[in-house]
């Protein structure tokens, strides 16, 4: 549905937007087709929090270079995040993680992109158990000792908010040099009225397509204490579009939105 809704926007080289190209994305159609209706902020939400997710990942990137050559992607799904980065940096190396869909994309990457695919490796594991996820990481070649910048985008709808703080508190101890860019819904109570019923009646559209009972969200003040994180930067879709098109186009203050995104550093 996000890869169909954003288009070669979903990418940022060359390389991604080939490869977002050869994605057969008729199967995520009807979502994308009730949600560009129902919710018409909800493509420039996608659009904005990658463009974020981006800019933010090559400033450290440039300011702390060691930190780019380890990059997680958790949640990784279909994004073409890991193969924009293995373009954008030939000395990186990638891991991307999800319950499902990584052994068909790491073939298509192959496919596309040979030289770049032996950089990464794409891994199929529950992100809600800890243990696994690091044992599947570990066994293909990601070094704890080593500065790692994560990537959650969009995954902390999914997660119990105390089994995401528990995967983020792990993953930012591990080097006082990790970083953390993620993306989140605000605690209903934290929303404005209209934005909290209209975010409310989409995550229940999500959850419902997905079969999940609910999409979450929480207060980020007590995130970052359970999470022993502490946040480098923030933003949210109004100060990403001032900063990425000069002007407003669907939001004029943060409370047009209930979606935040952060950069996290160890406490």
């Amino acid at each position: 549905m996000v890869m169909r809704l954003t288009g070669e926007e979903a990418a940022h080289t060359d390389a991604g937007r080939t490869y977002v190209k050869r994605l057969d994305t008729q199967a995520g159609r009807e979502m994308a087709d009730h949600v560009a209706e129902q919710w018409p902020h909800a493509r420039m939400h996608f659009v904005l929090r990658k463009w974020q997710l981006w800019t933010w990942m090559n400033a450290i990137a440039v300011n702390a270079p060691a930190v780019g050559r380890q990059v997680v992607v958790l949640g990784a799904g279909w994004s073409a995040m890991g193969i924009d980065w293995a373009h954008q940096f030939i000395d990186a190396r990638i891991w991307e993680v999800d319950l499902h869909h990584q052994r068909d994309k790491e073939a298509l990457v192959q496919q596309l992109f040979p030289v770049a695919a032996n950089r990464m490796r794409m891994i199929e594991a529950d992100l809600s158990n800890l243990g696994t996820l690091l044992s599947g990481l570990r066994a293909n070649g990601w070094r704890a000792d080593q500065p790692t910048l994560w990537v959650a985008e969009g995954l902390a709808y999914y997660l119990d908010p105390n089994r995401f703080a528990a995967l983020l508190r792990a993953a930012l101890t591990f080097n006082p040099s990790n970083r953390a860019v993620i993306e989140f819904g605000l605690a209903h109570h934290l929303m404005r009225e209209d934005v909290r019923a209209r975010t409310a009646a989409y995550h229940g559209y999500l959850a419902a397509q997905i079969g999940l009972p609910a999409l979450q969200s929480f207060d980020p003040s007590e995130f970052c204490l359970r999470s022993g994180a502490i946040p480098l930067s923030w933003a949210d879709p109004s100060s990403m579009e001032l900063a990425r098109n000069g002007r407003a186009l669907m939001f004029t203050s943060p409370d047009d939105s209930g979606m935040r995104m952060a950069v996290l550093g160890p406490a």
